[in-house]
């Protein structure tokens, strides 16, 4: 477990521990995105009470927005691209008479108005079939990070259990949450 190869300024949310509480291990925080932990969870023996309503996740600035970017519904990157077109027309008329003499000033807004038209038809299509509600984005980062914490055990347990046969799988998930937390030897002994 390297610590130096998680970004947790690449990750969409932050994780905001309680007042008094540890800062886990950033493959904790990577792993458990979004996951809200139960009532009067502990992650560690003595660690102070859970305070009400407690915001445990929040938008982690300019990453939240990457995260997003190509999980947008298909029509809403649609009416983009199309609106683009669209964009592109409308510039062609109006730069083609500065920017072409003779018979290209012509060529350059019939190639404009066609953009437009093409574009704009695009956009109107798009907005008409419009587009089922998206996922809360809580419910798609949670279930983002819980597919990323299982193919990380998969693959522990699939590494460990050559060195230690009759390893229990969520025996092991219990020891990588604890070491995560500074409940480890080492980590008593720092």
């Amino acid at each position: 477990m390297n610590v130096d190869s998680i970004d947790l300024d690449g990750l969409p949310l932050r994780f905001n521990p309680p007042d008094g509480w540890r800062t886990p291990h950033p493959r904790w925080v990577e792993l458990h995105q979004g996951i809200t932990p139960p009532k009067n969870w502990e992650p560690y023996p003595g660690a102070p009470p859970i305070p009400a309503f407690w915001p445990w996740w929040e938008e982690n600035g300019t990453a939240w927005f990457t995260f997003f970017r190509n999980r947008a519904p298909a029509p809403t990157r649609a009416m983009g691209h199309w609106f683009s077109l669209a964009a592109l027309g409308l510039f062609n008329v109006i730069v083609s008479p500065f920017a072409f003499s003779g018979f290209f000033v012509a060529a350059g807004g019939v190639v404009g108005i066609a953009f437009l038209i093409v574009g704009m038809s695009g956009v109107i299509r798009t907005y008409r079939r419009g587009s089922e509600p998206a996922e809360k984005p809580l419910v798609v980062i949670t279930g983002w990070a819980r597919q990323r914490k299982e193919v990380f055990f998969a693959r522990e347990f699939q590494r460990r259990i050559h060195i230690q046969p009759g390893l229990d799988r969520e025996e092991m998930e219990r020891s990588f949450t604890t070491s995560w937390w500074g409940e480890s030897d080492e980590a008593a002994g720092n």
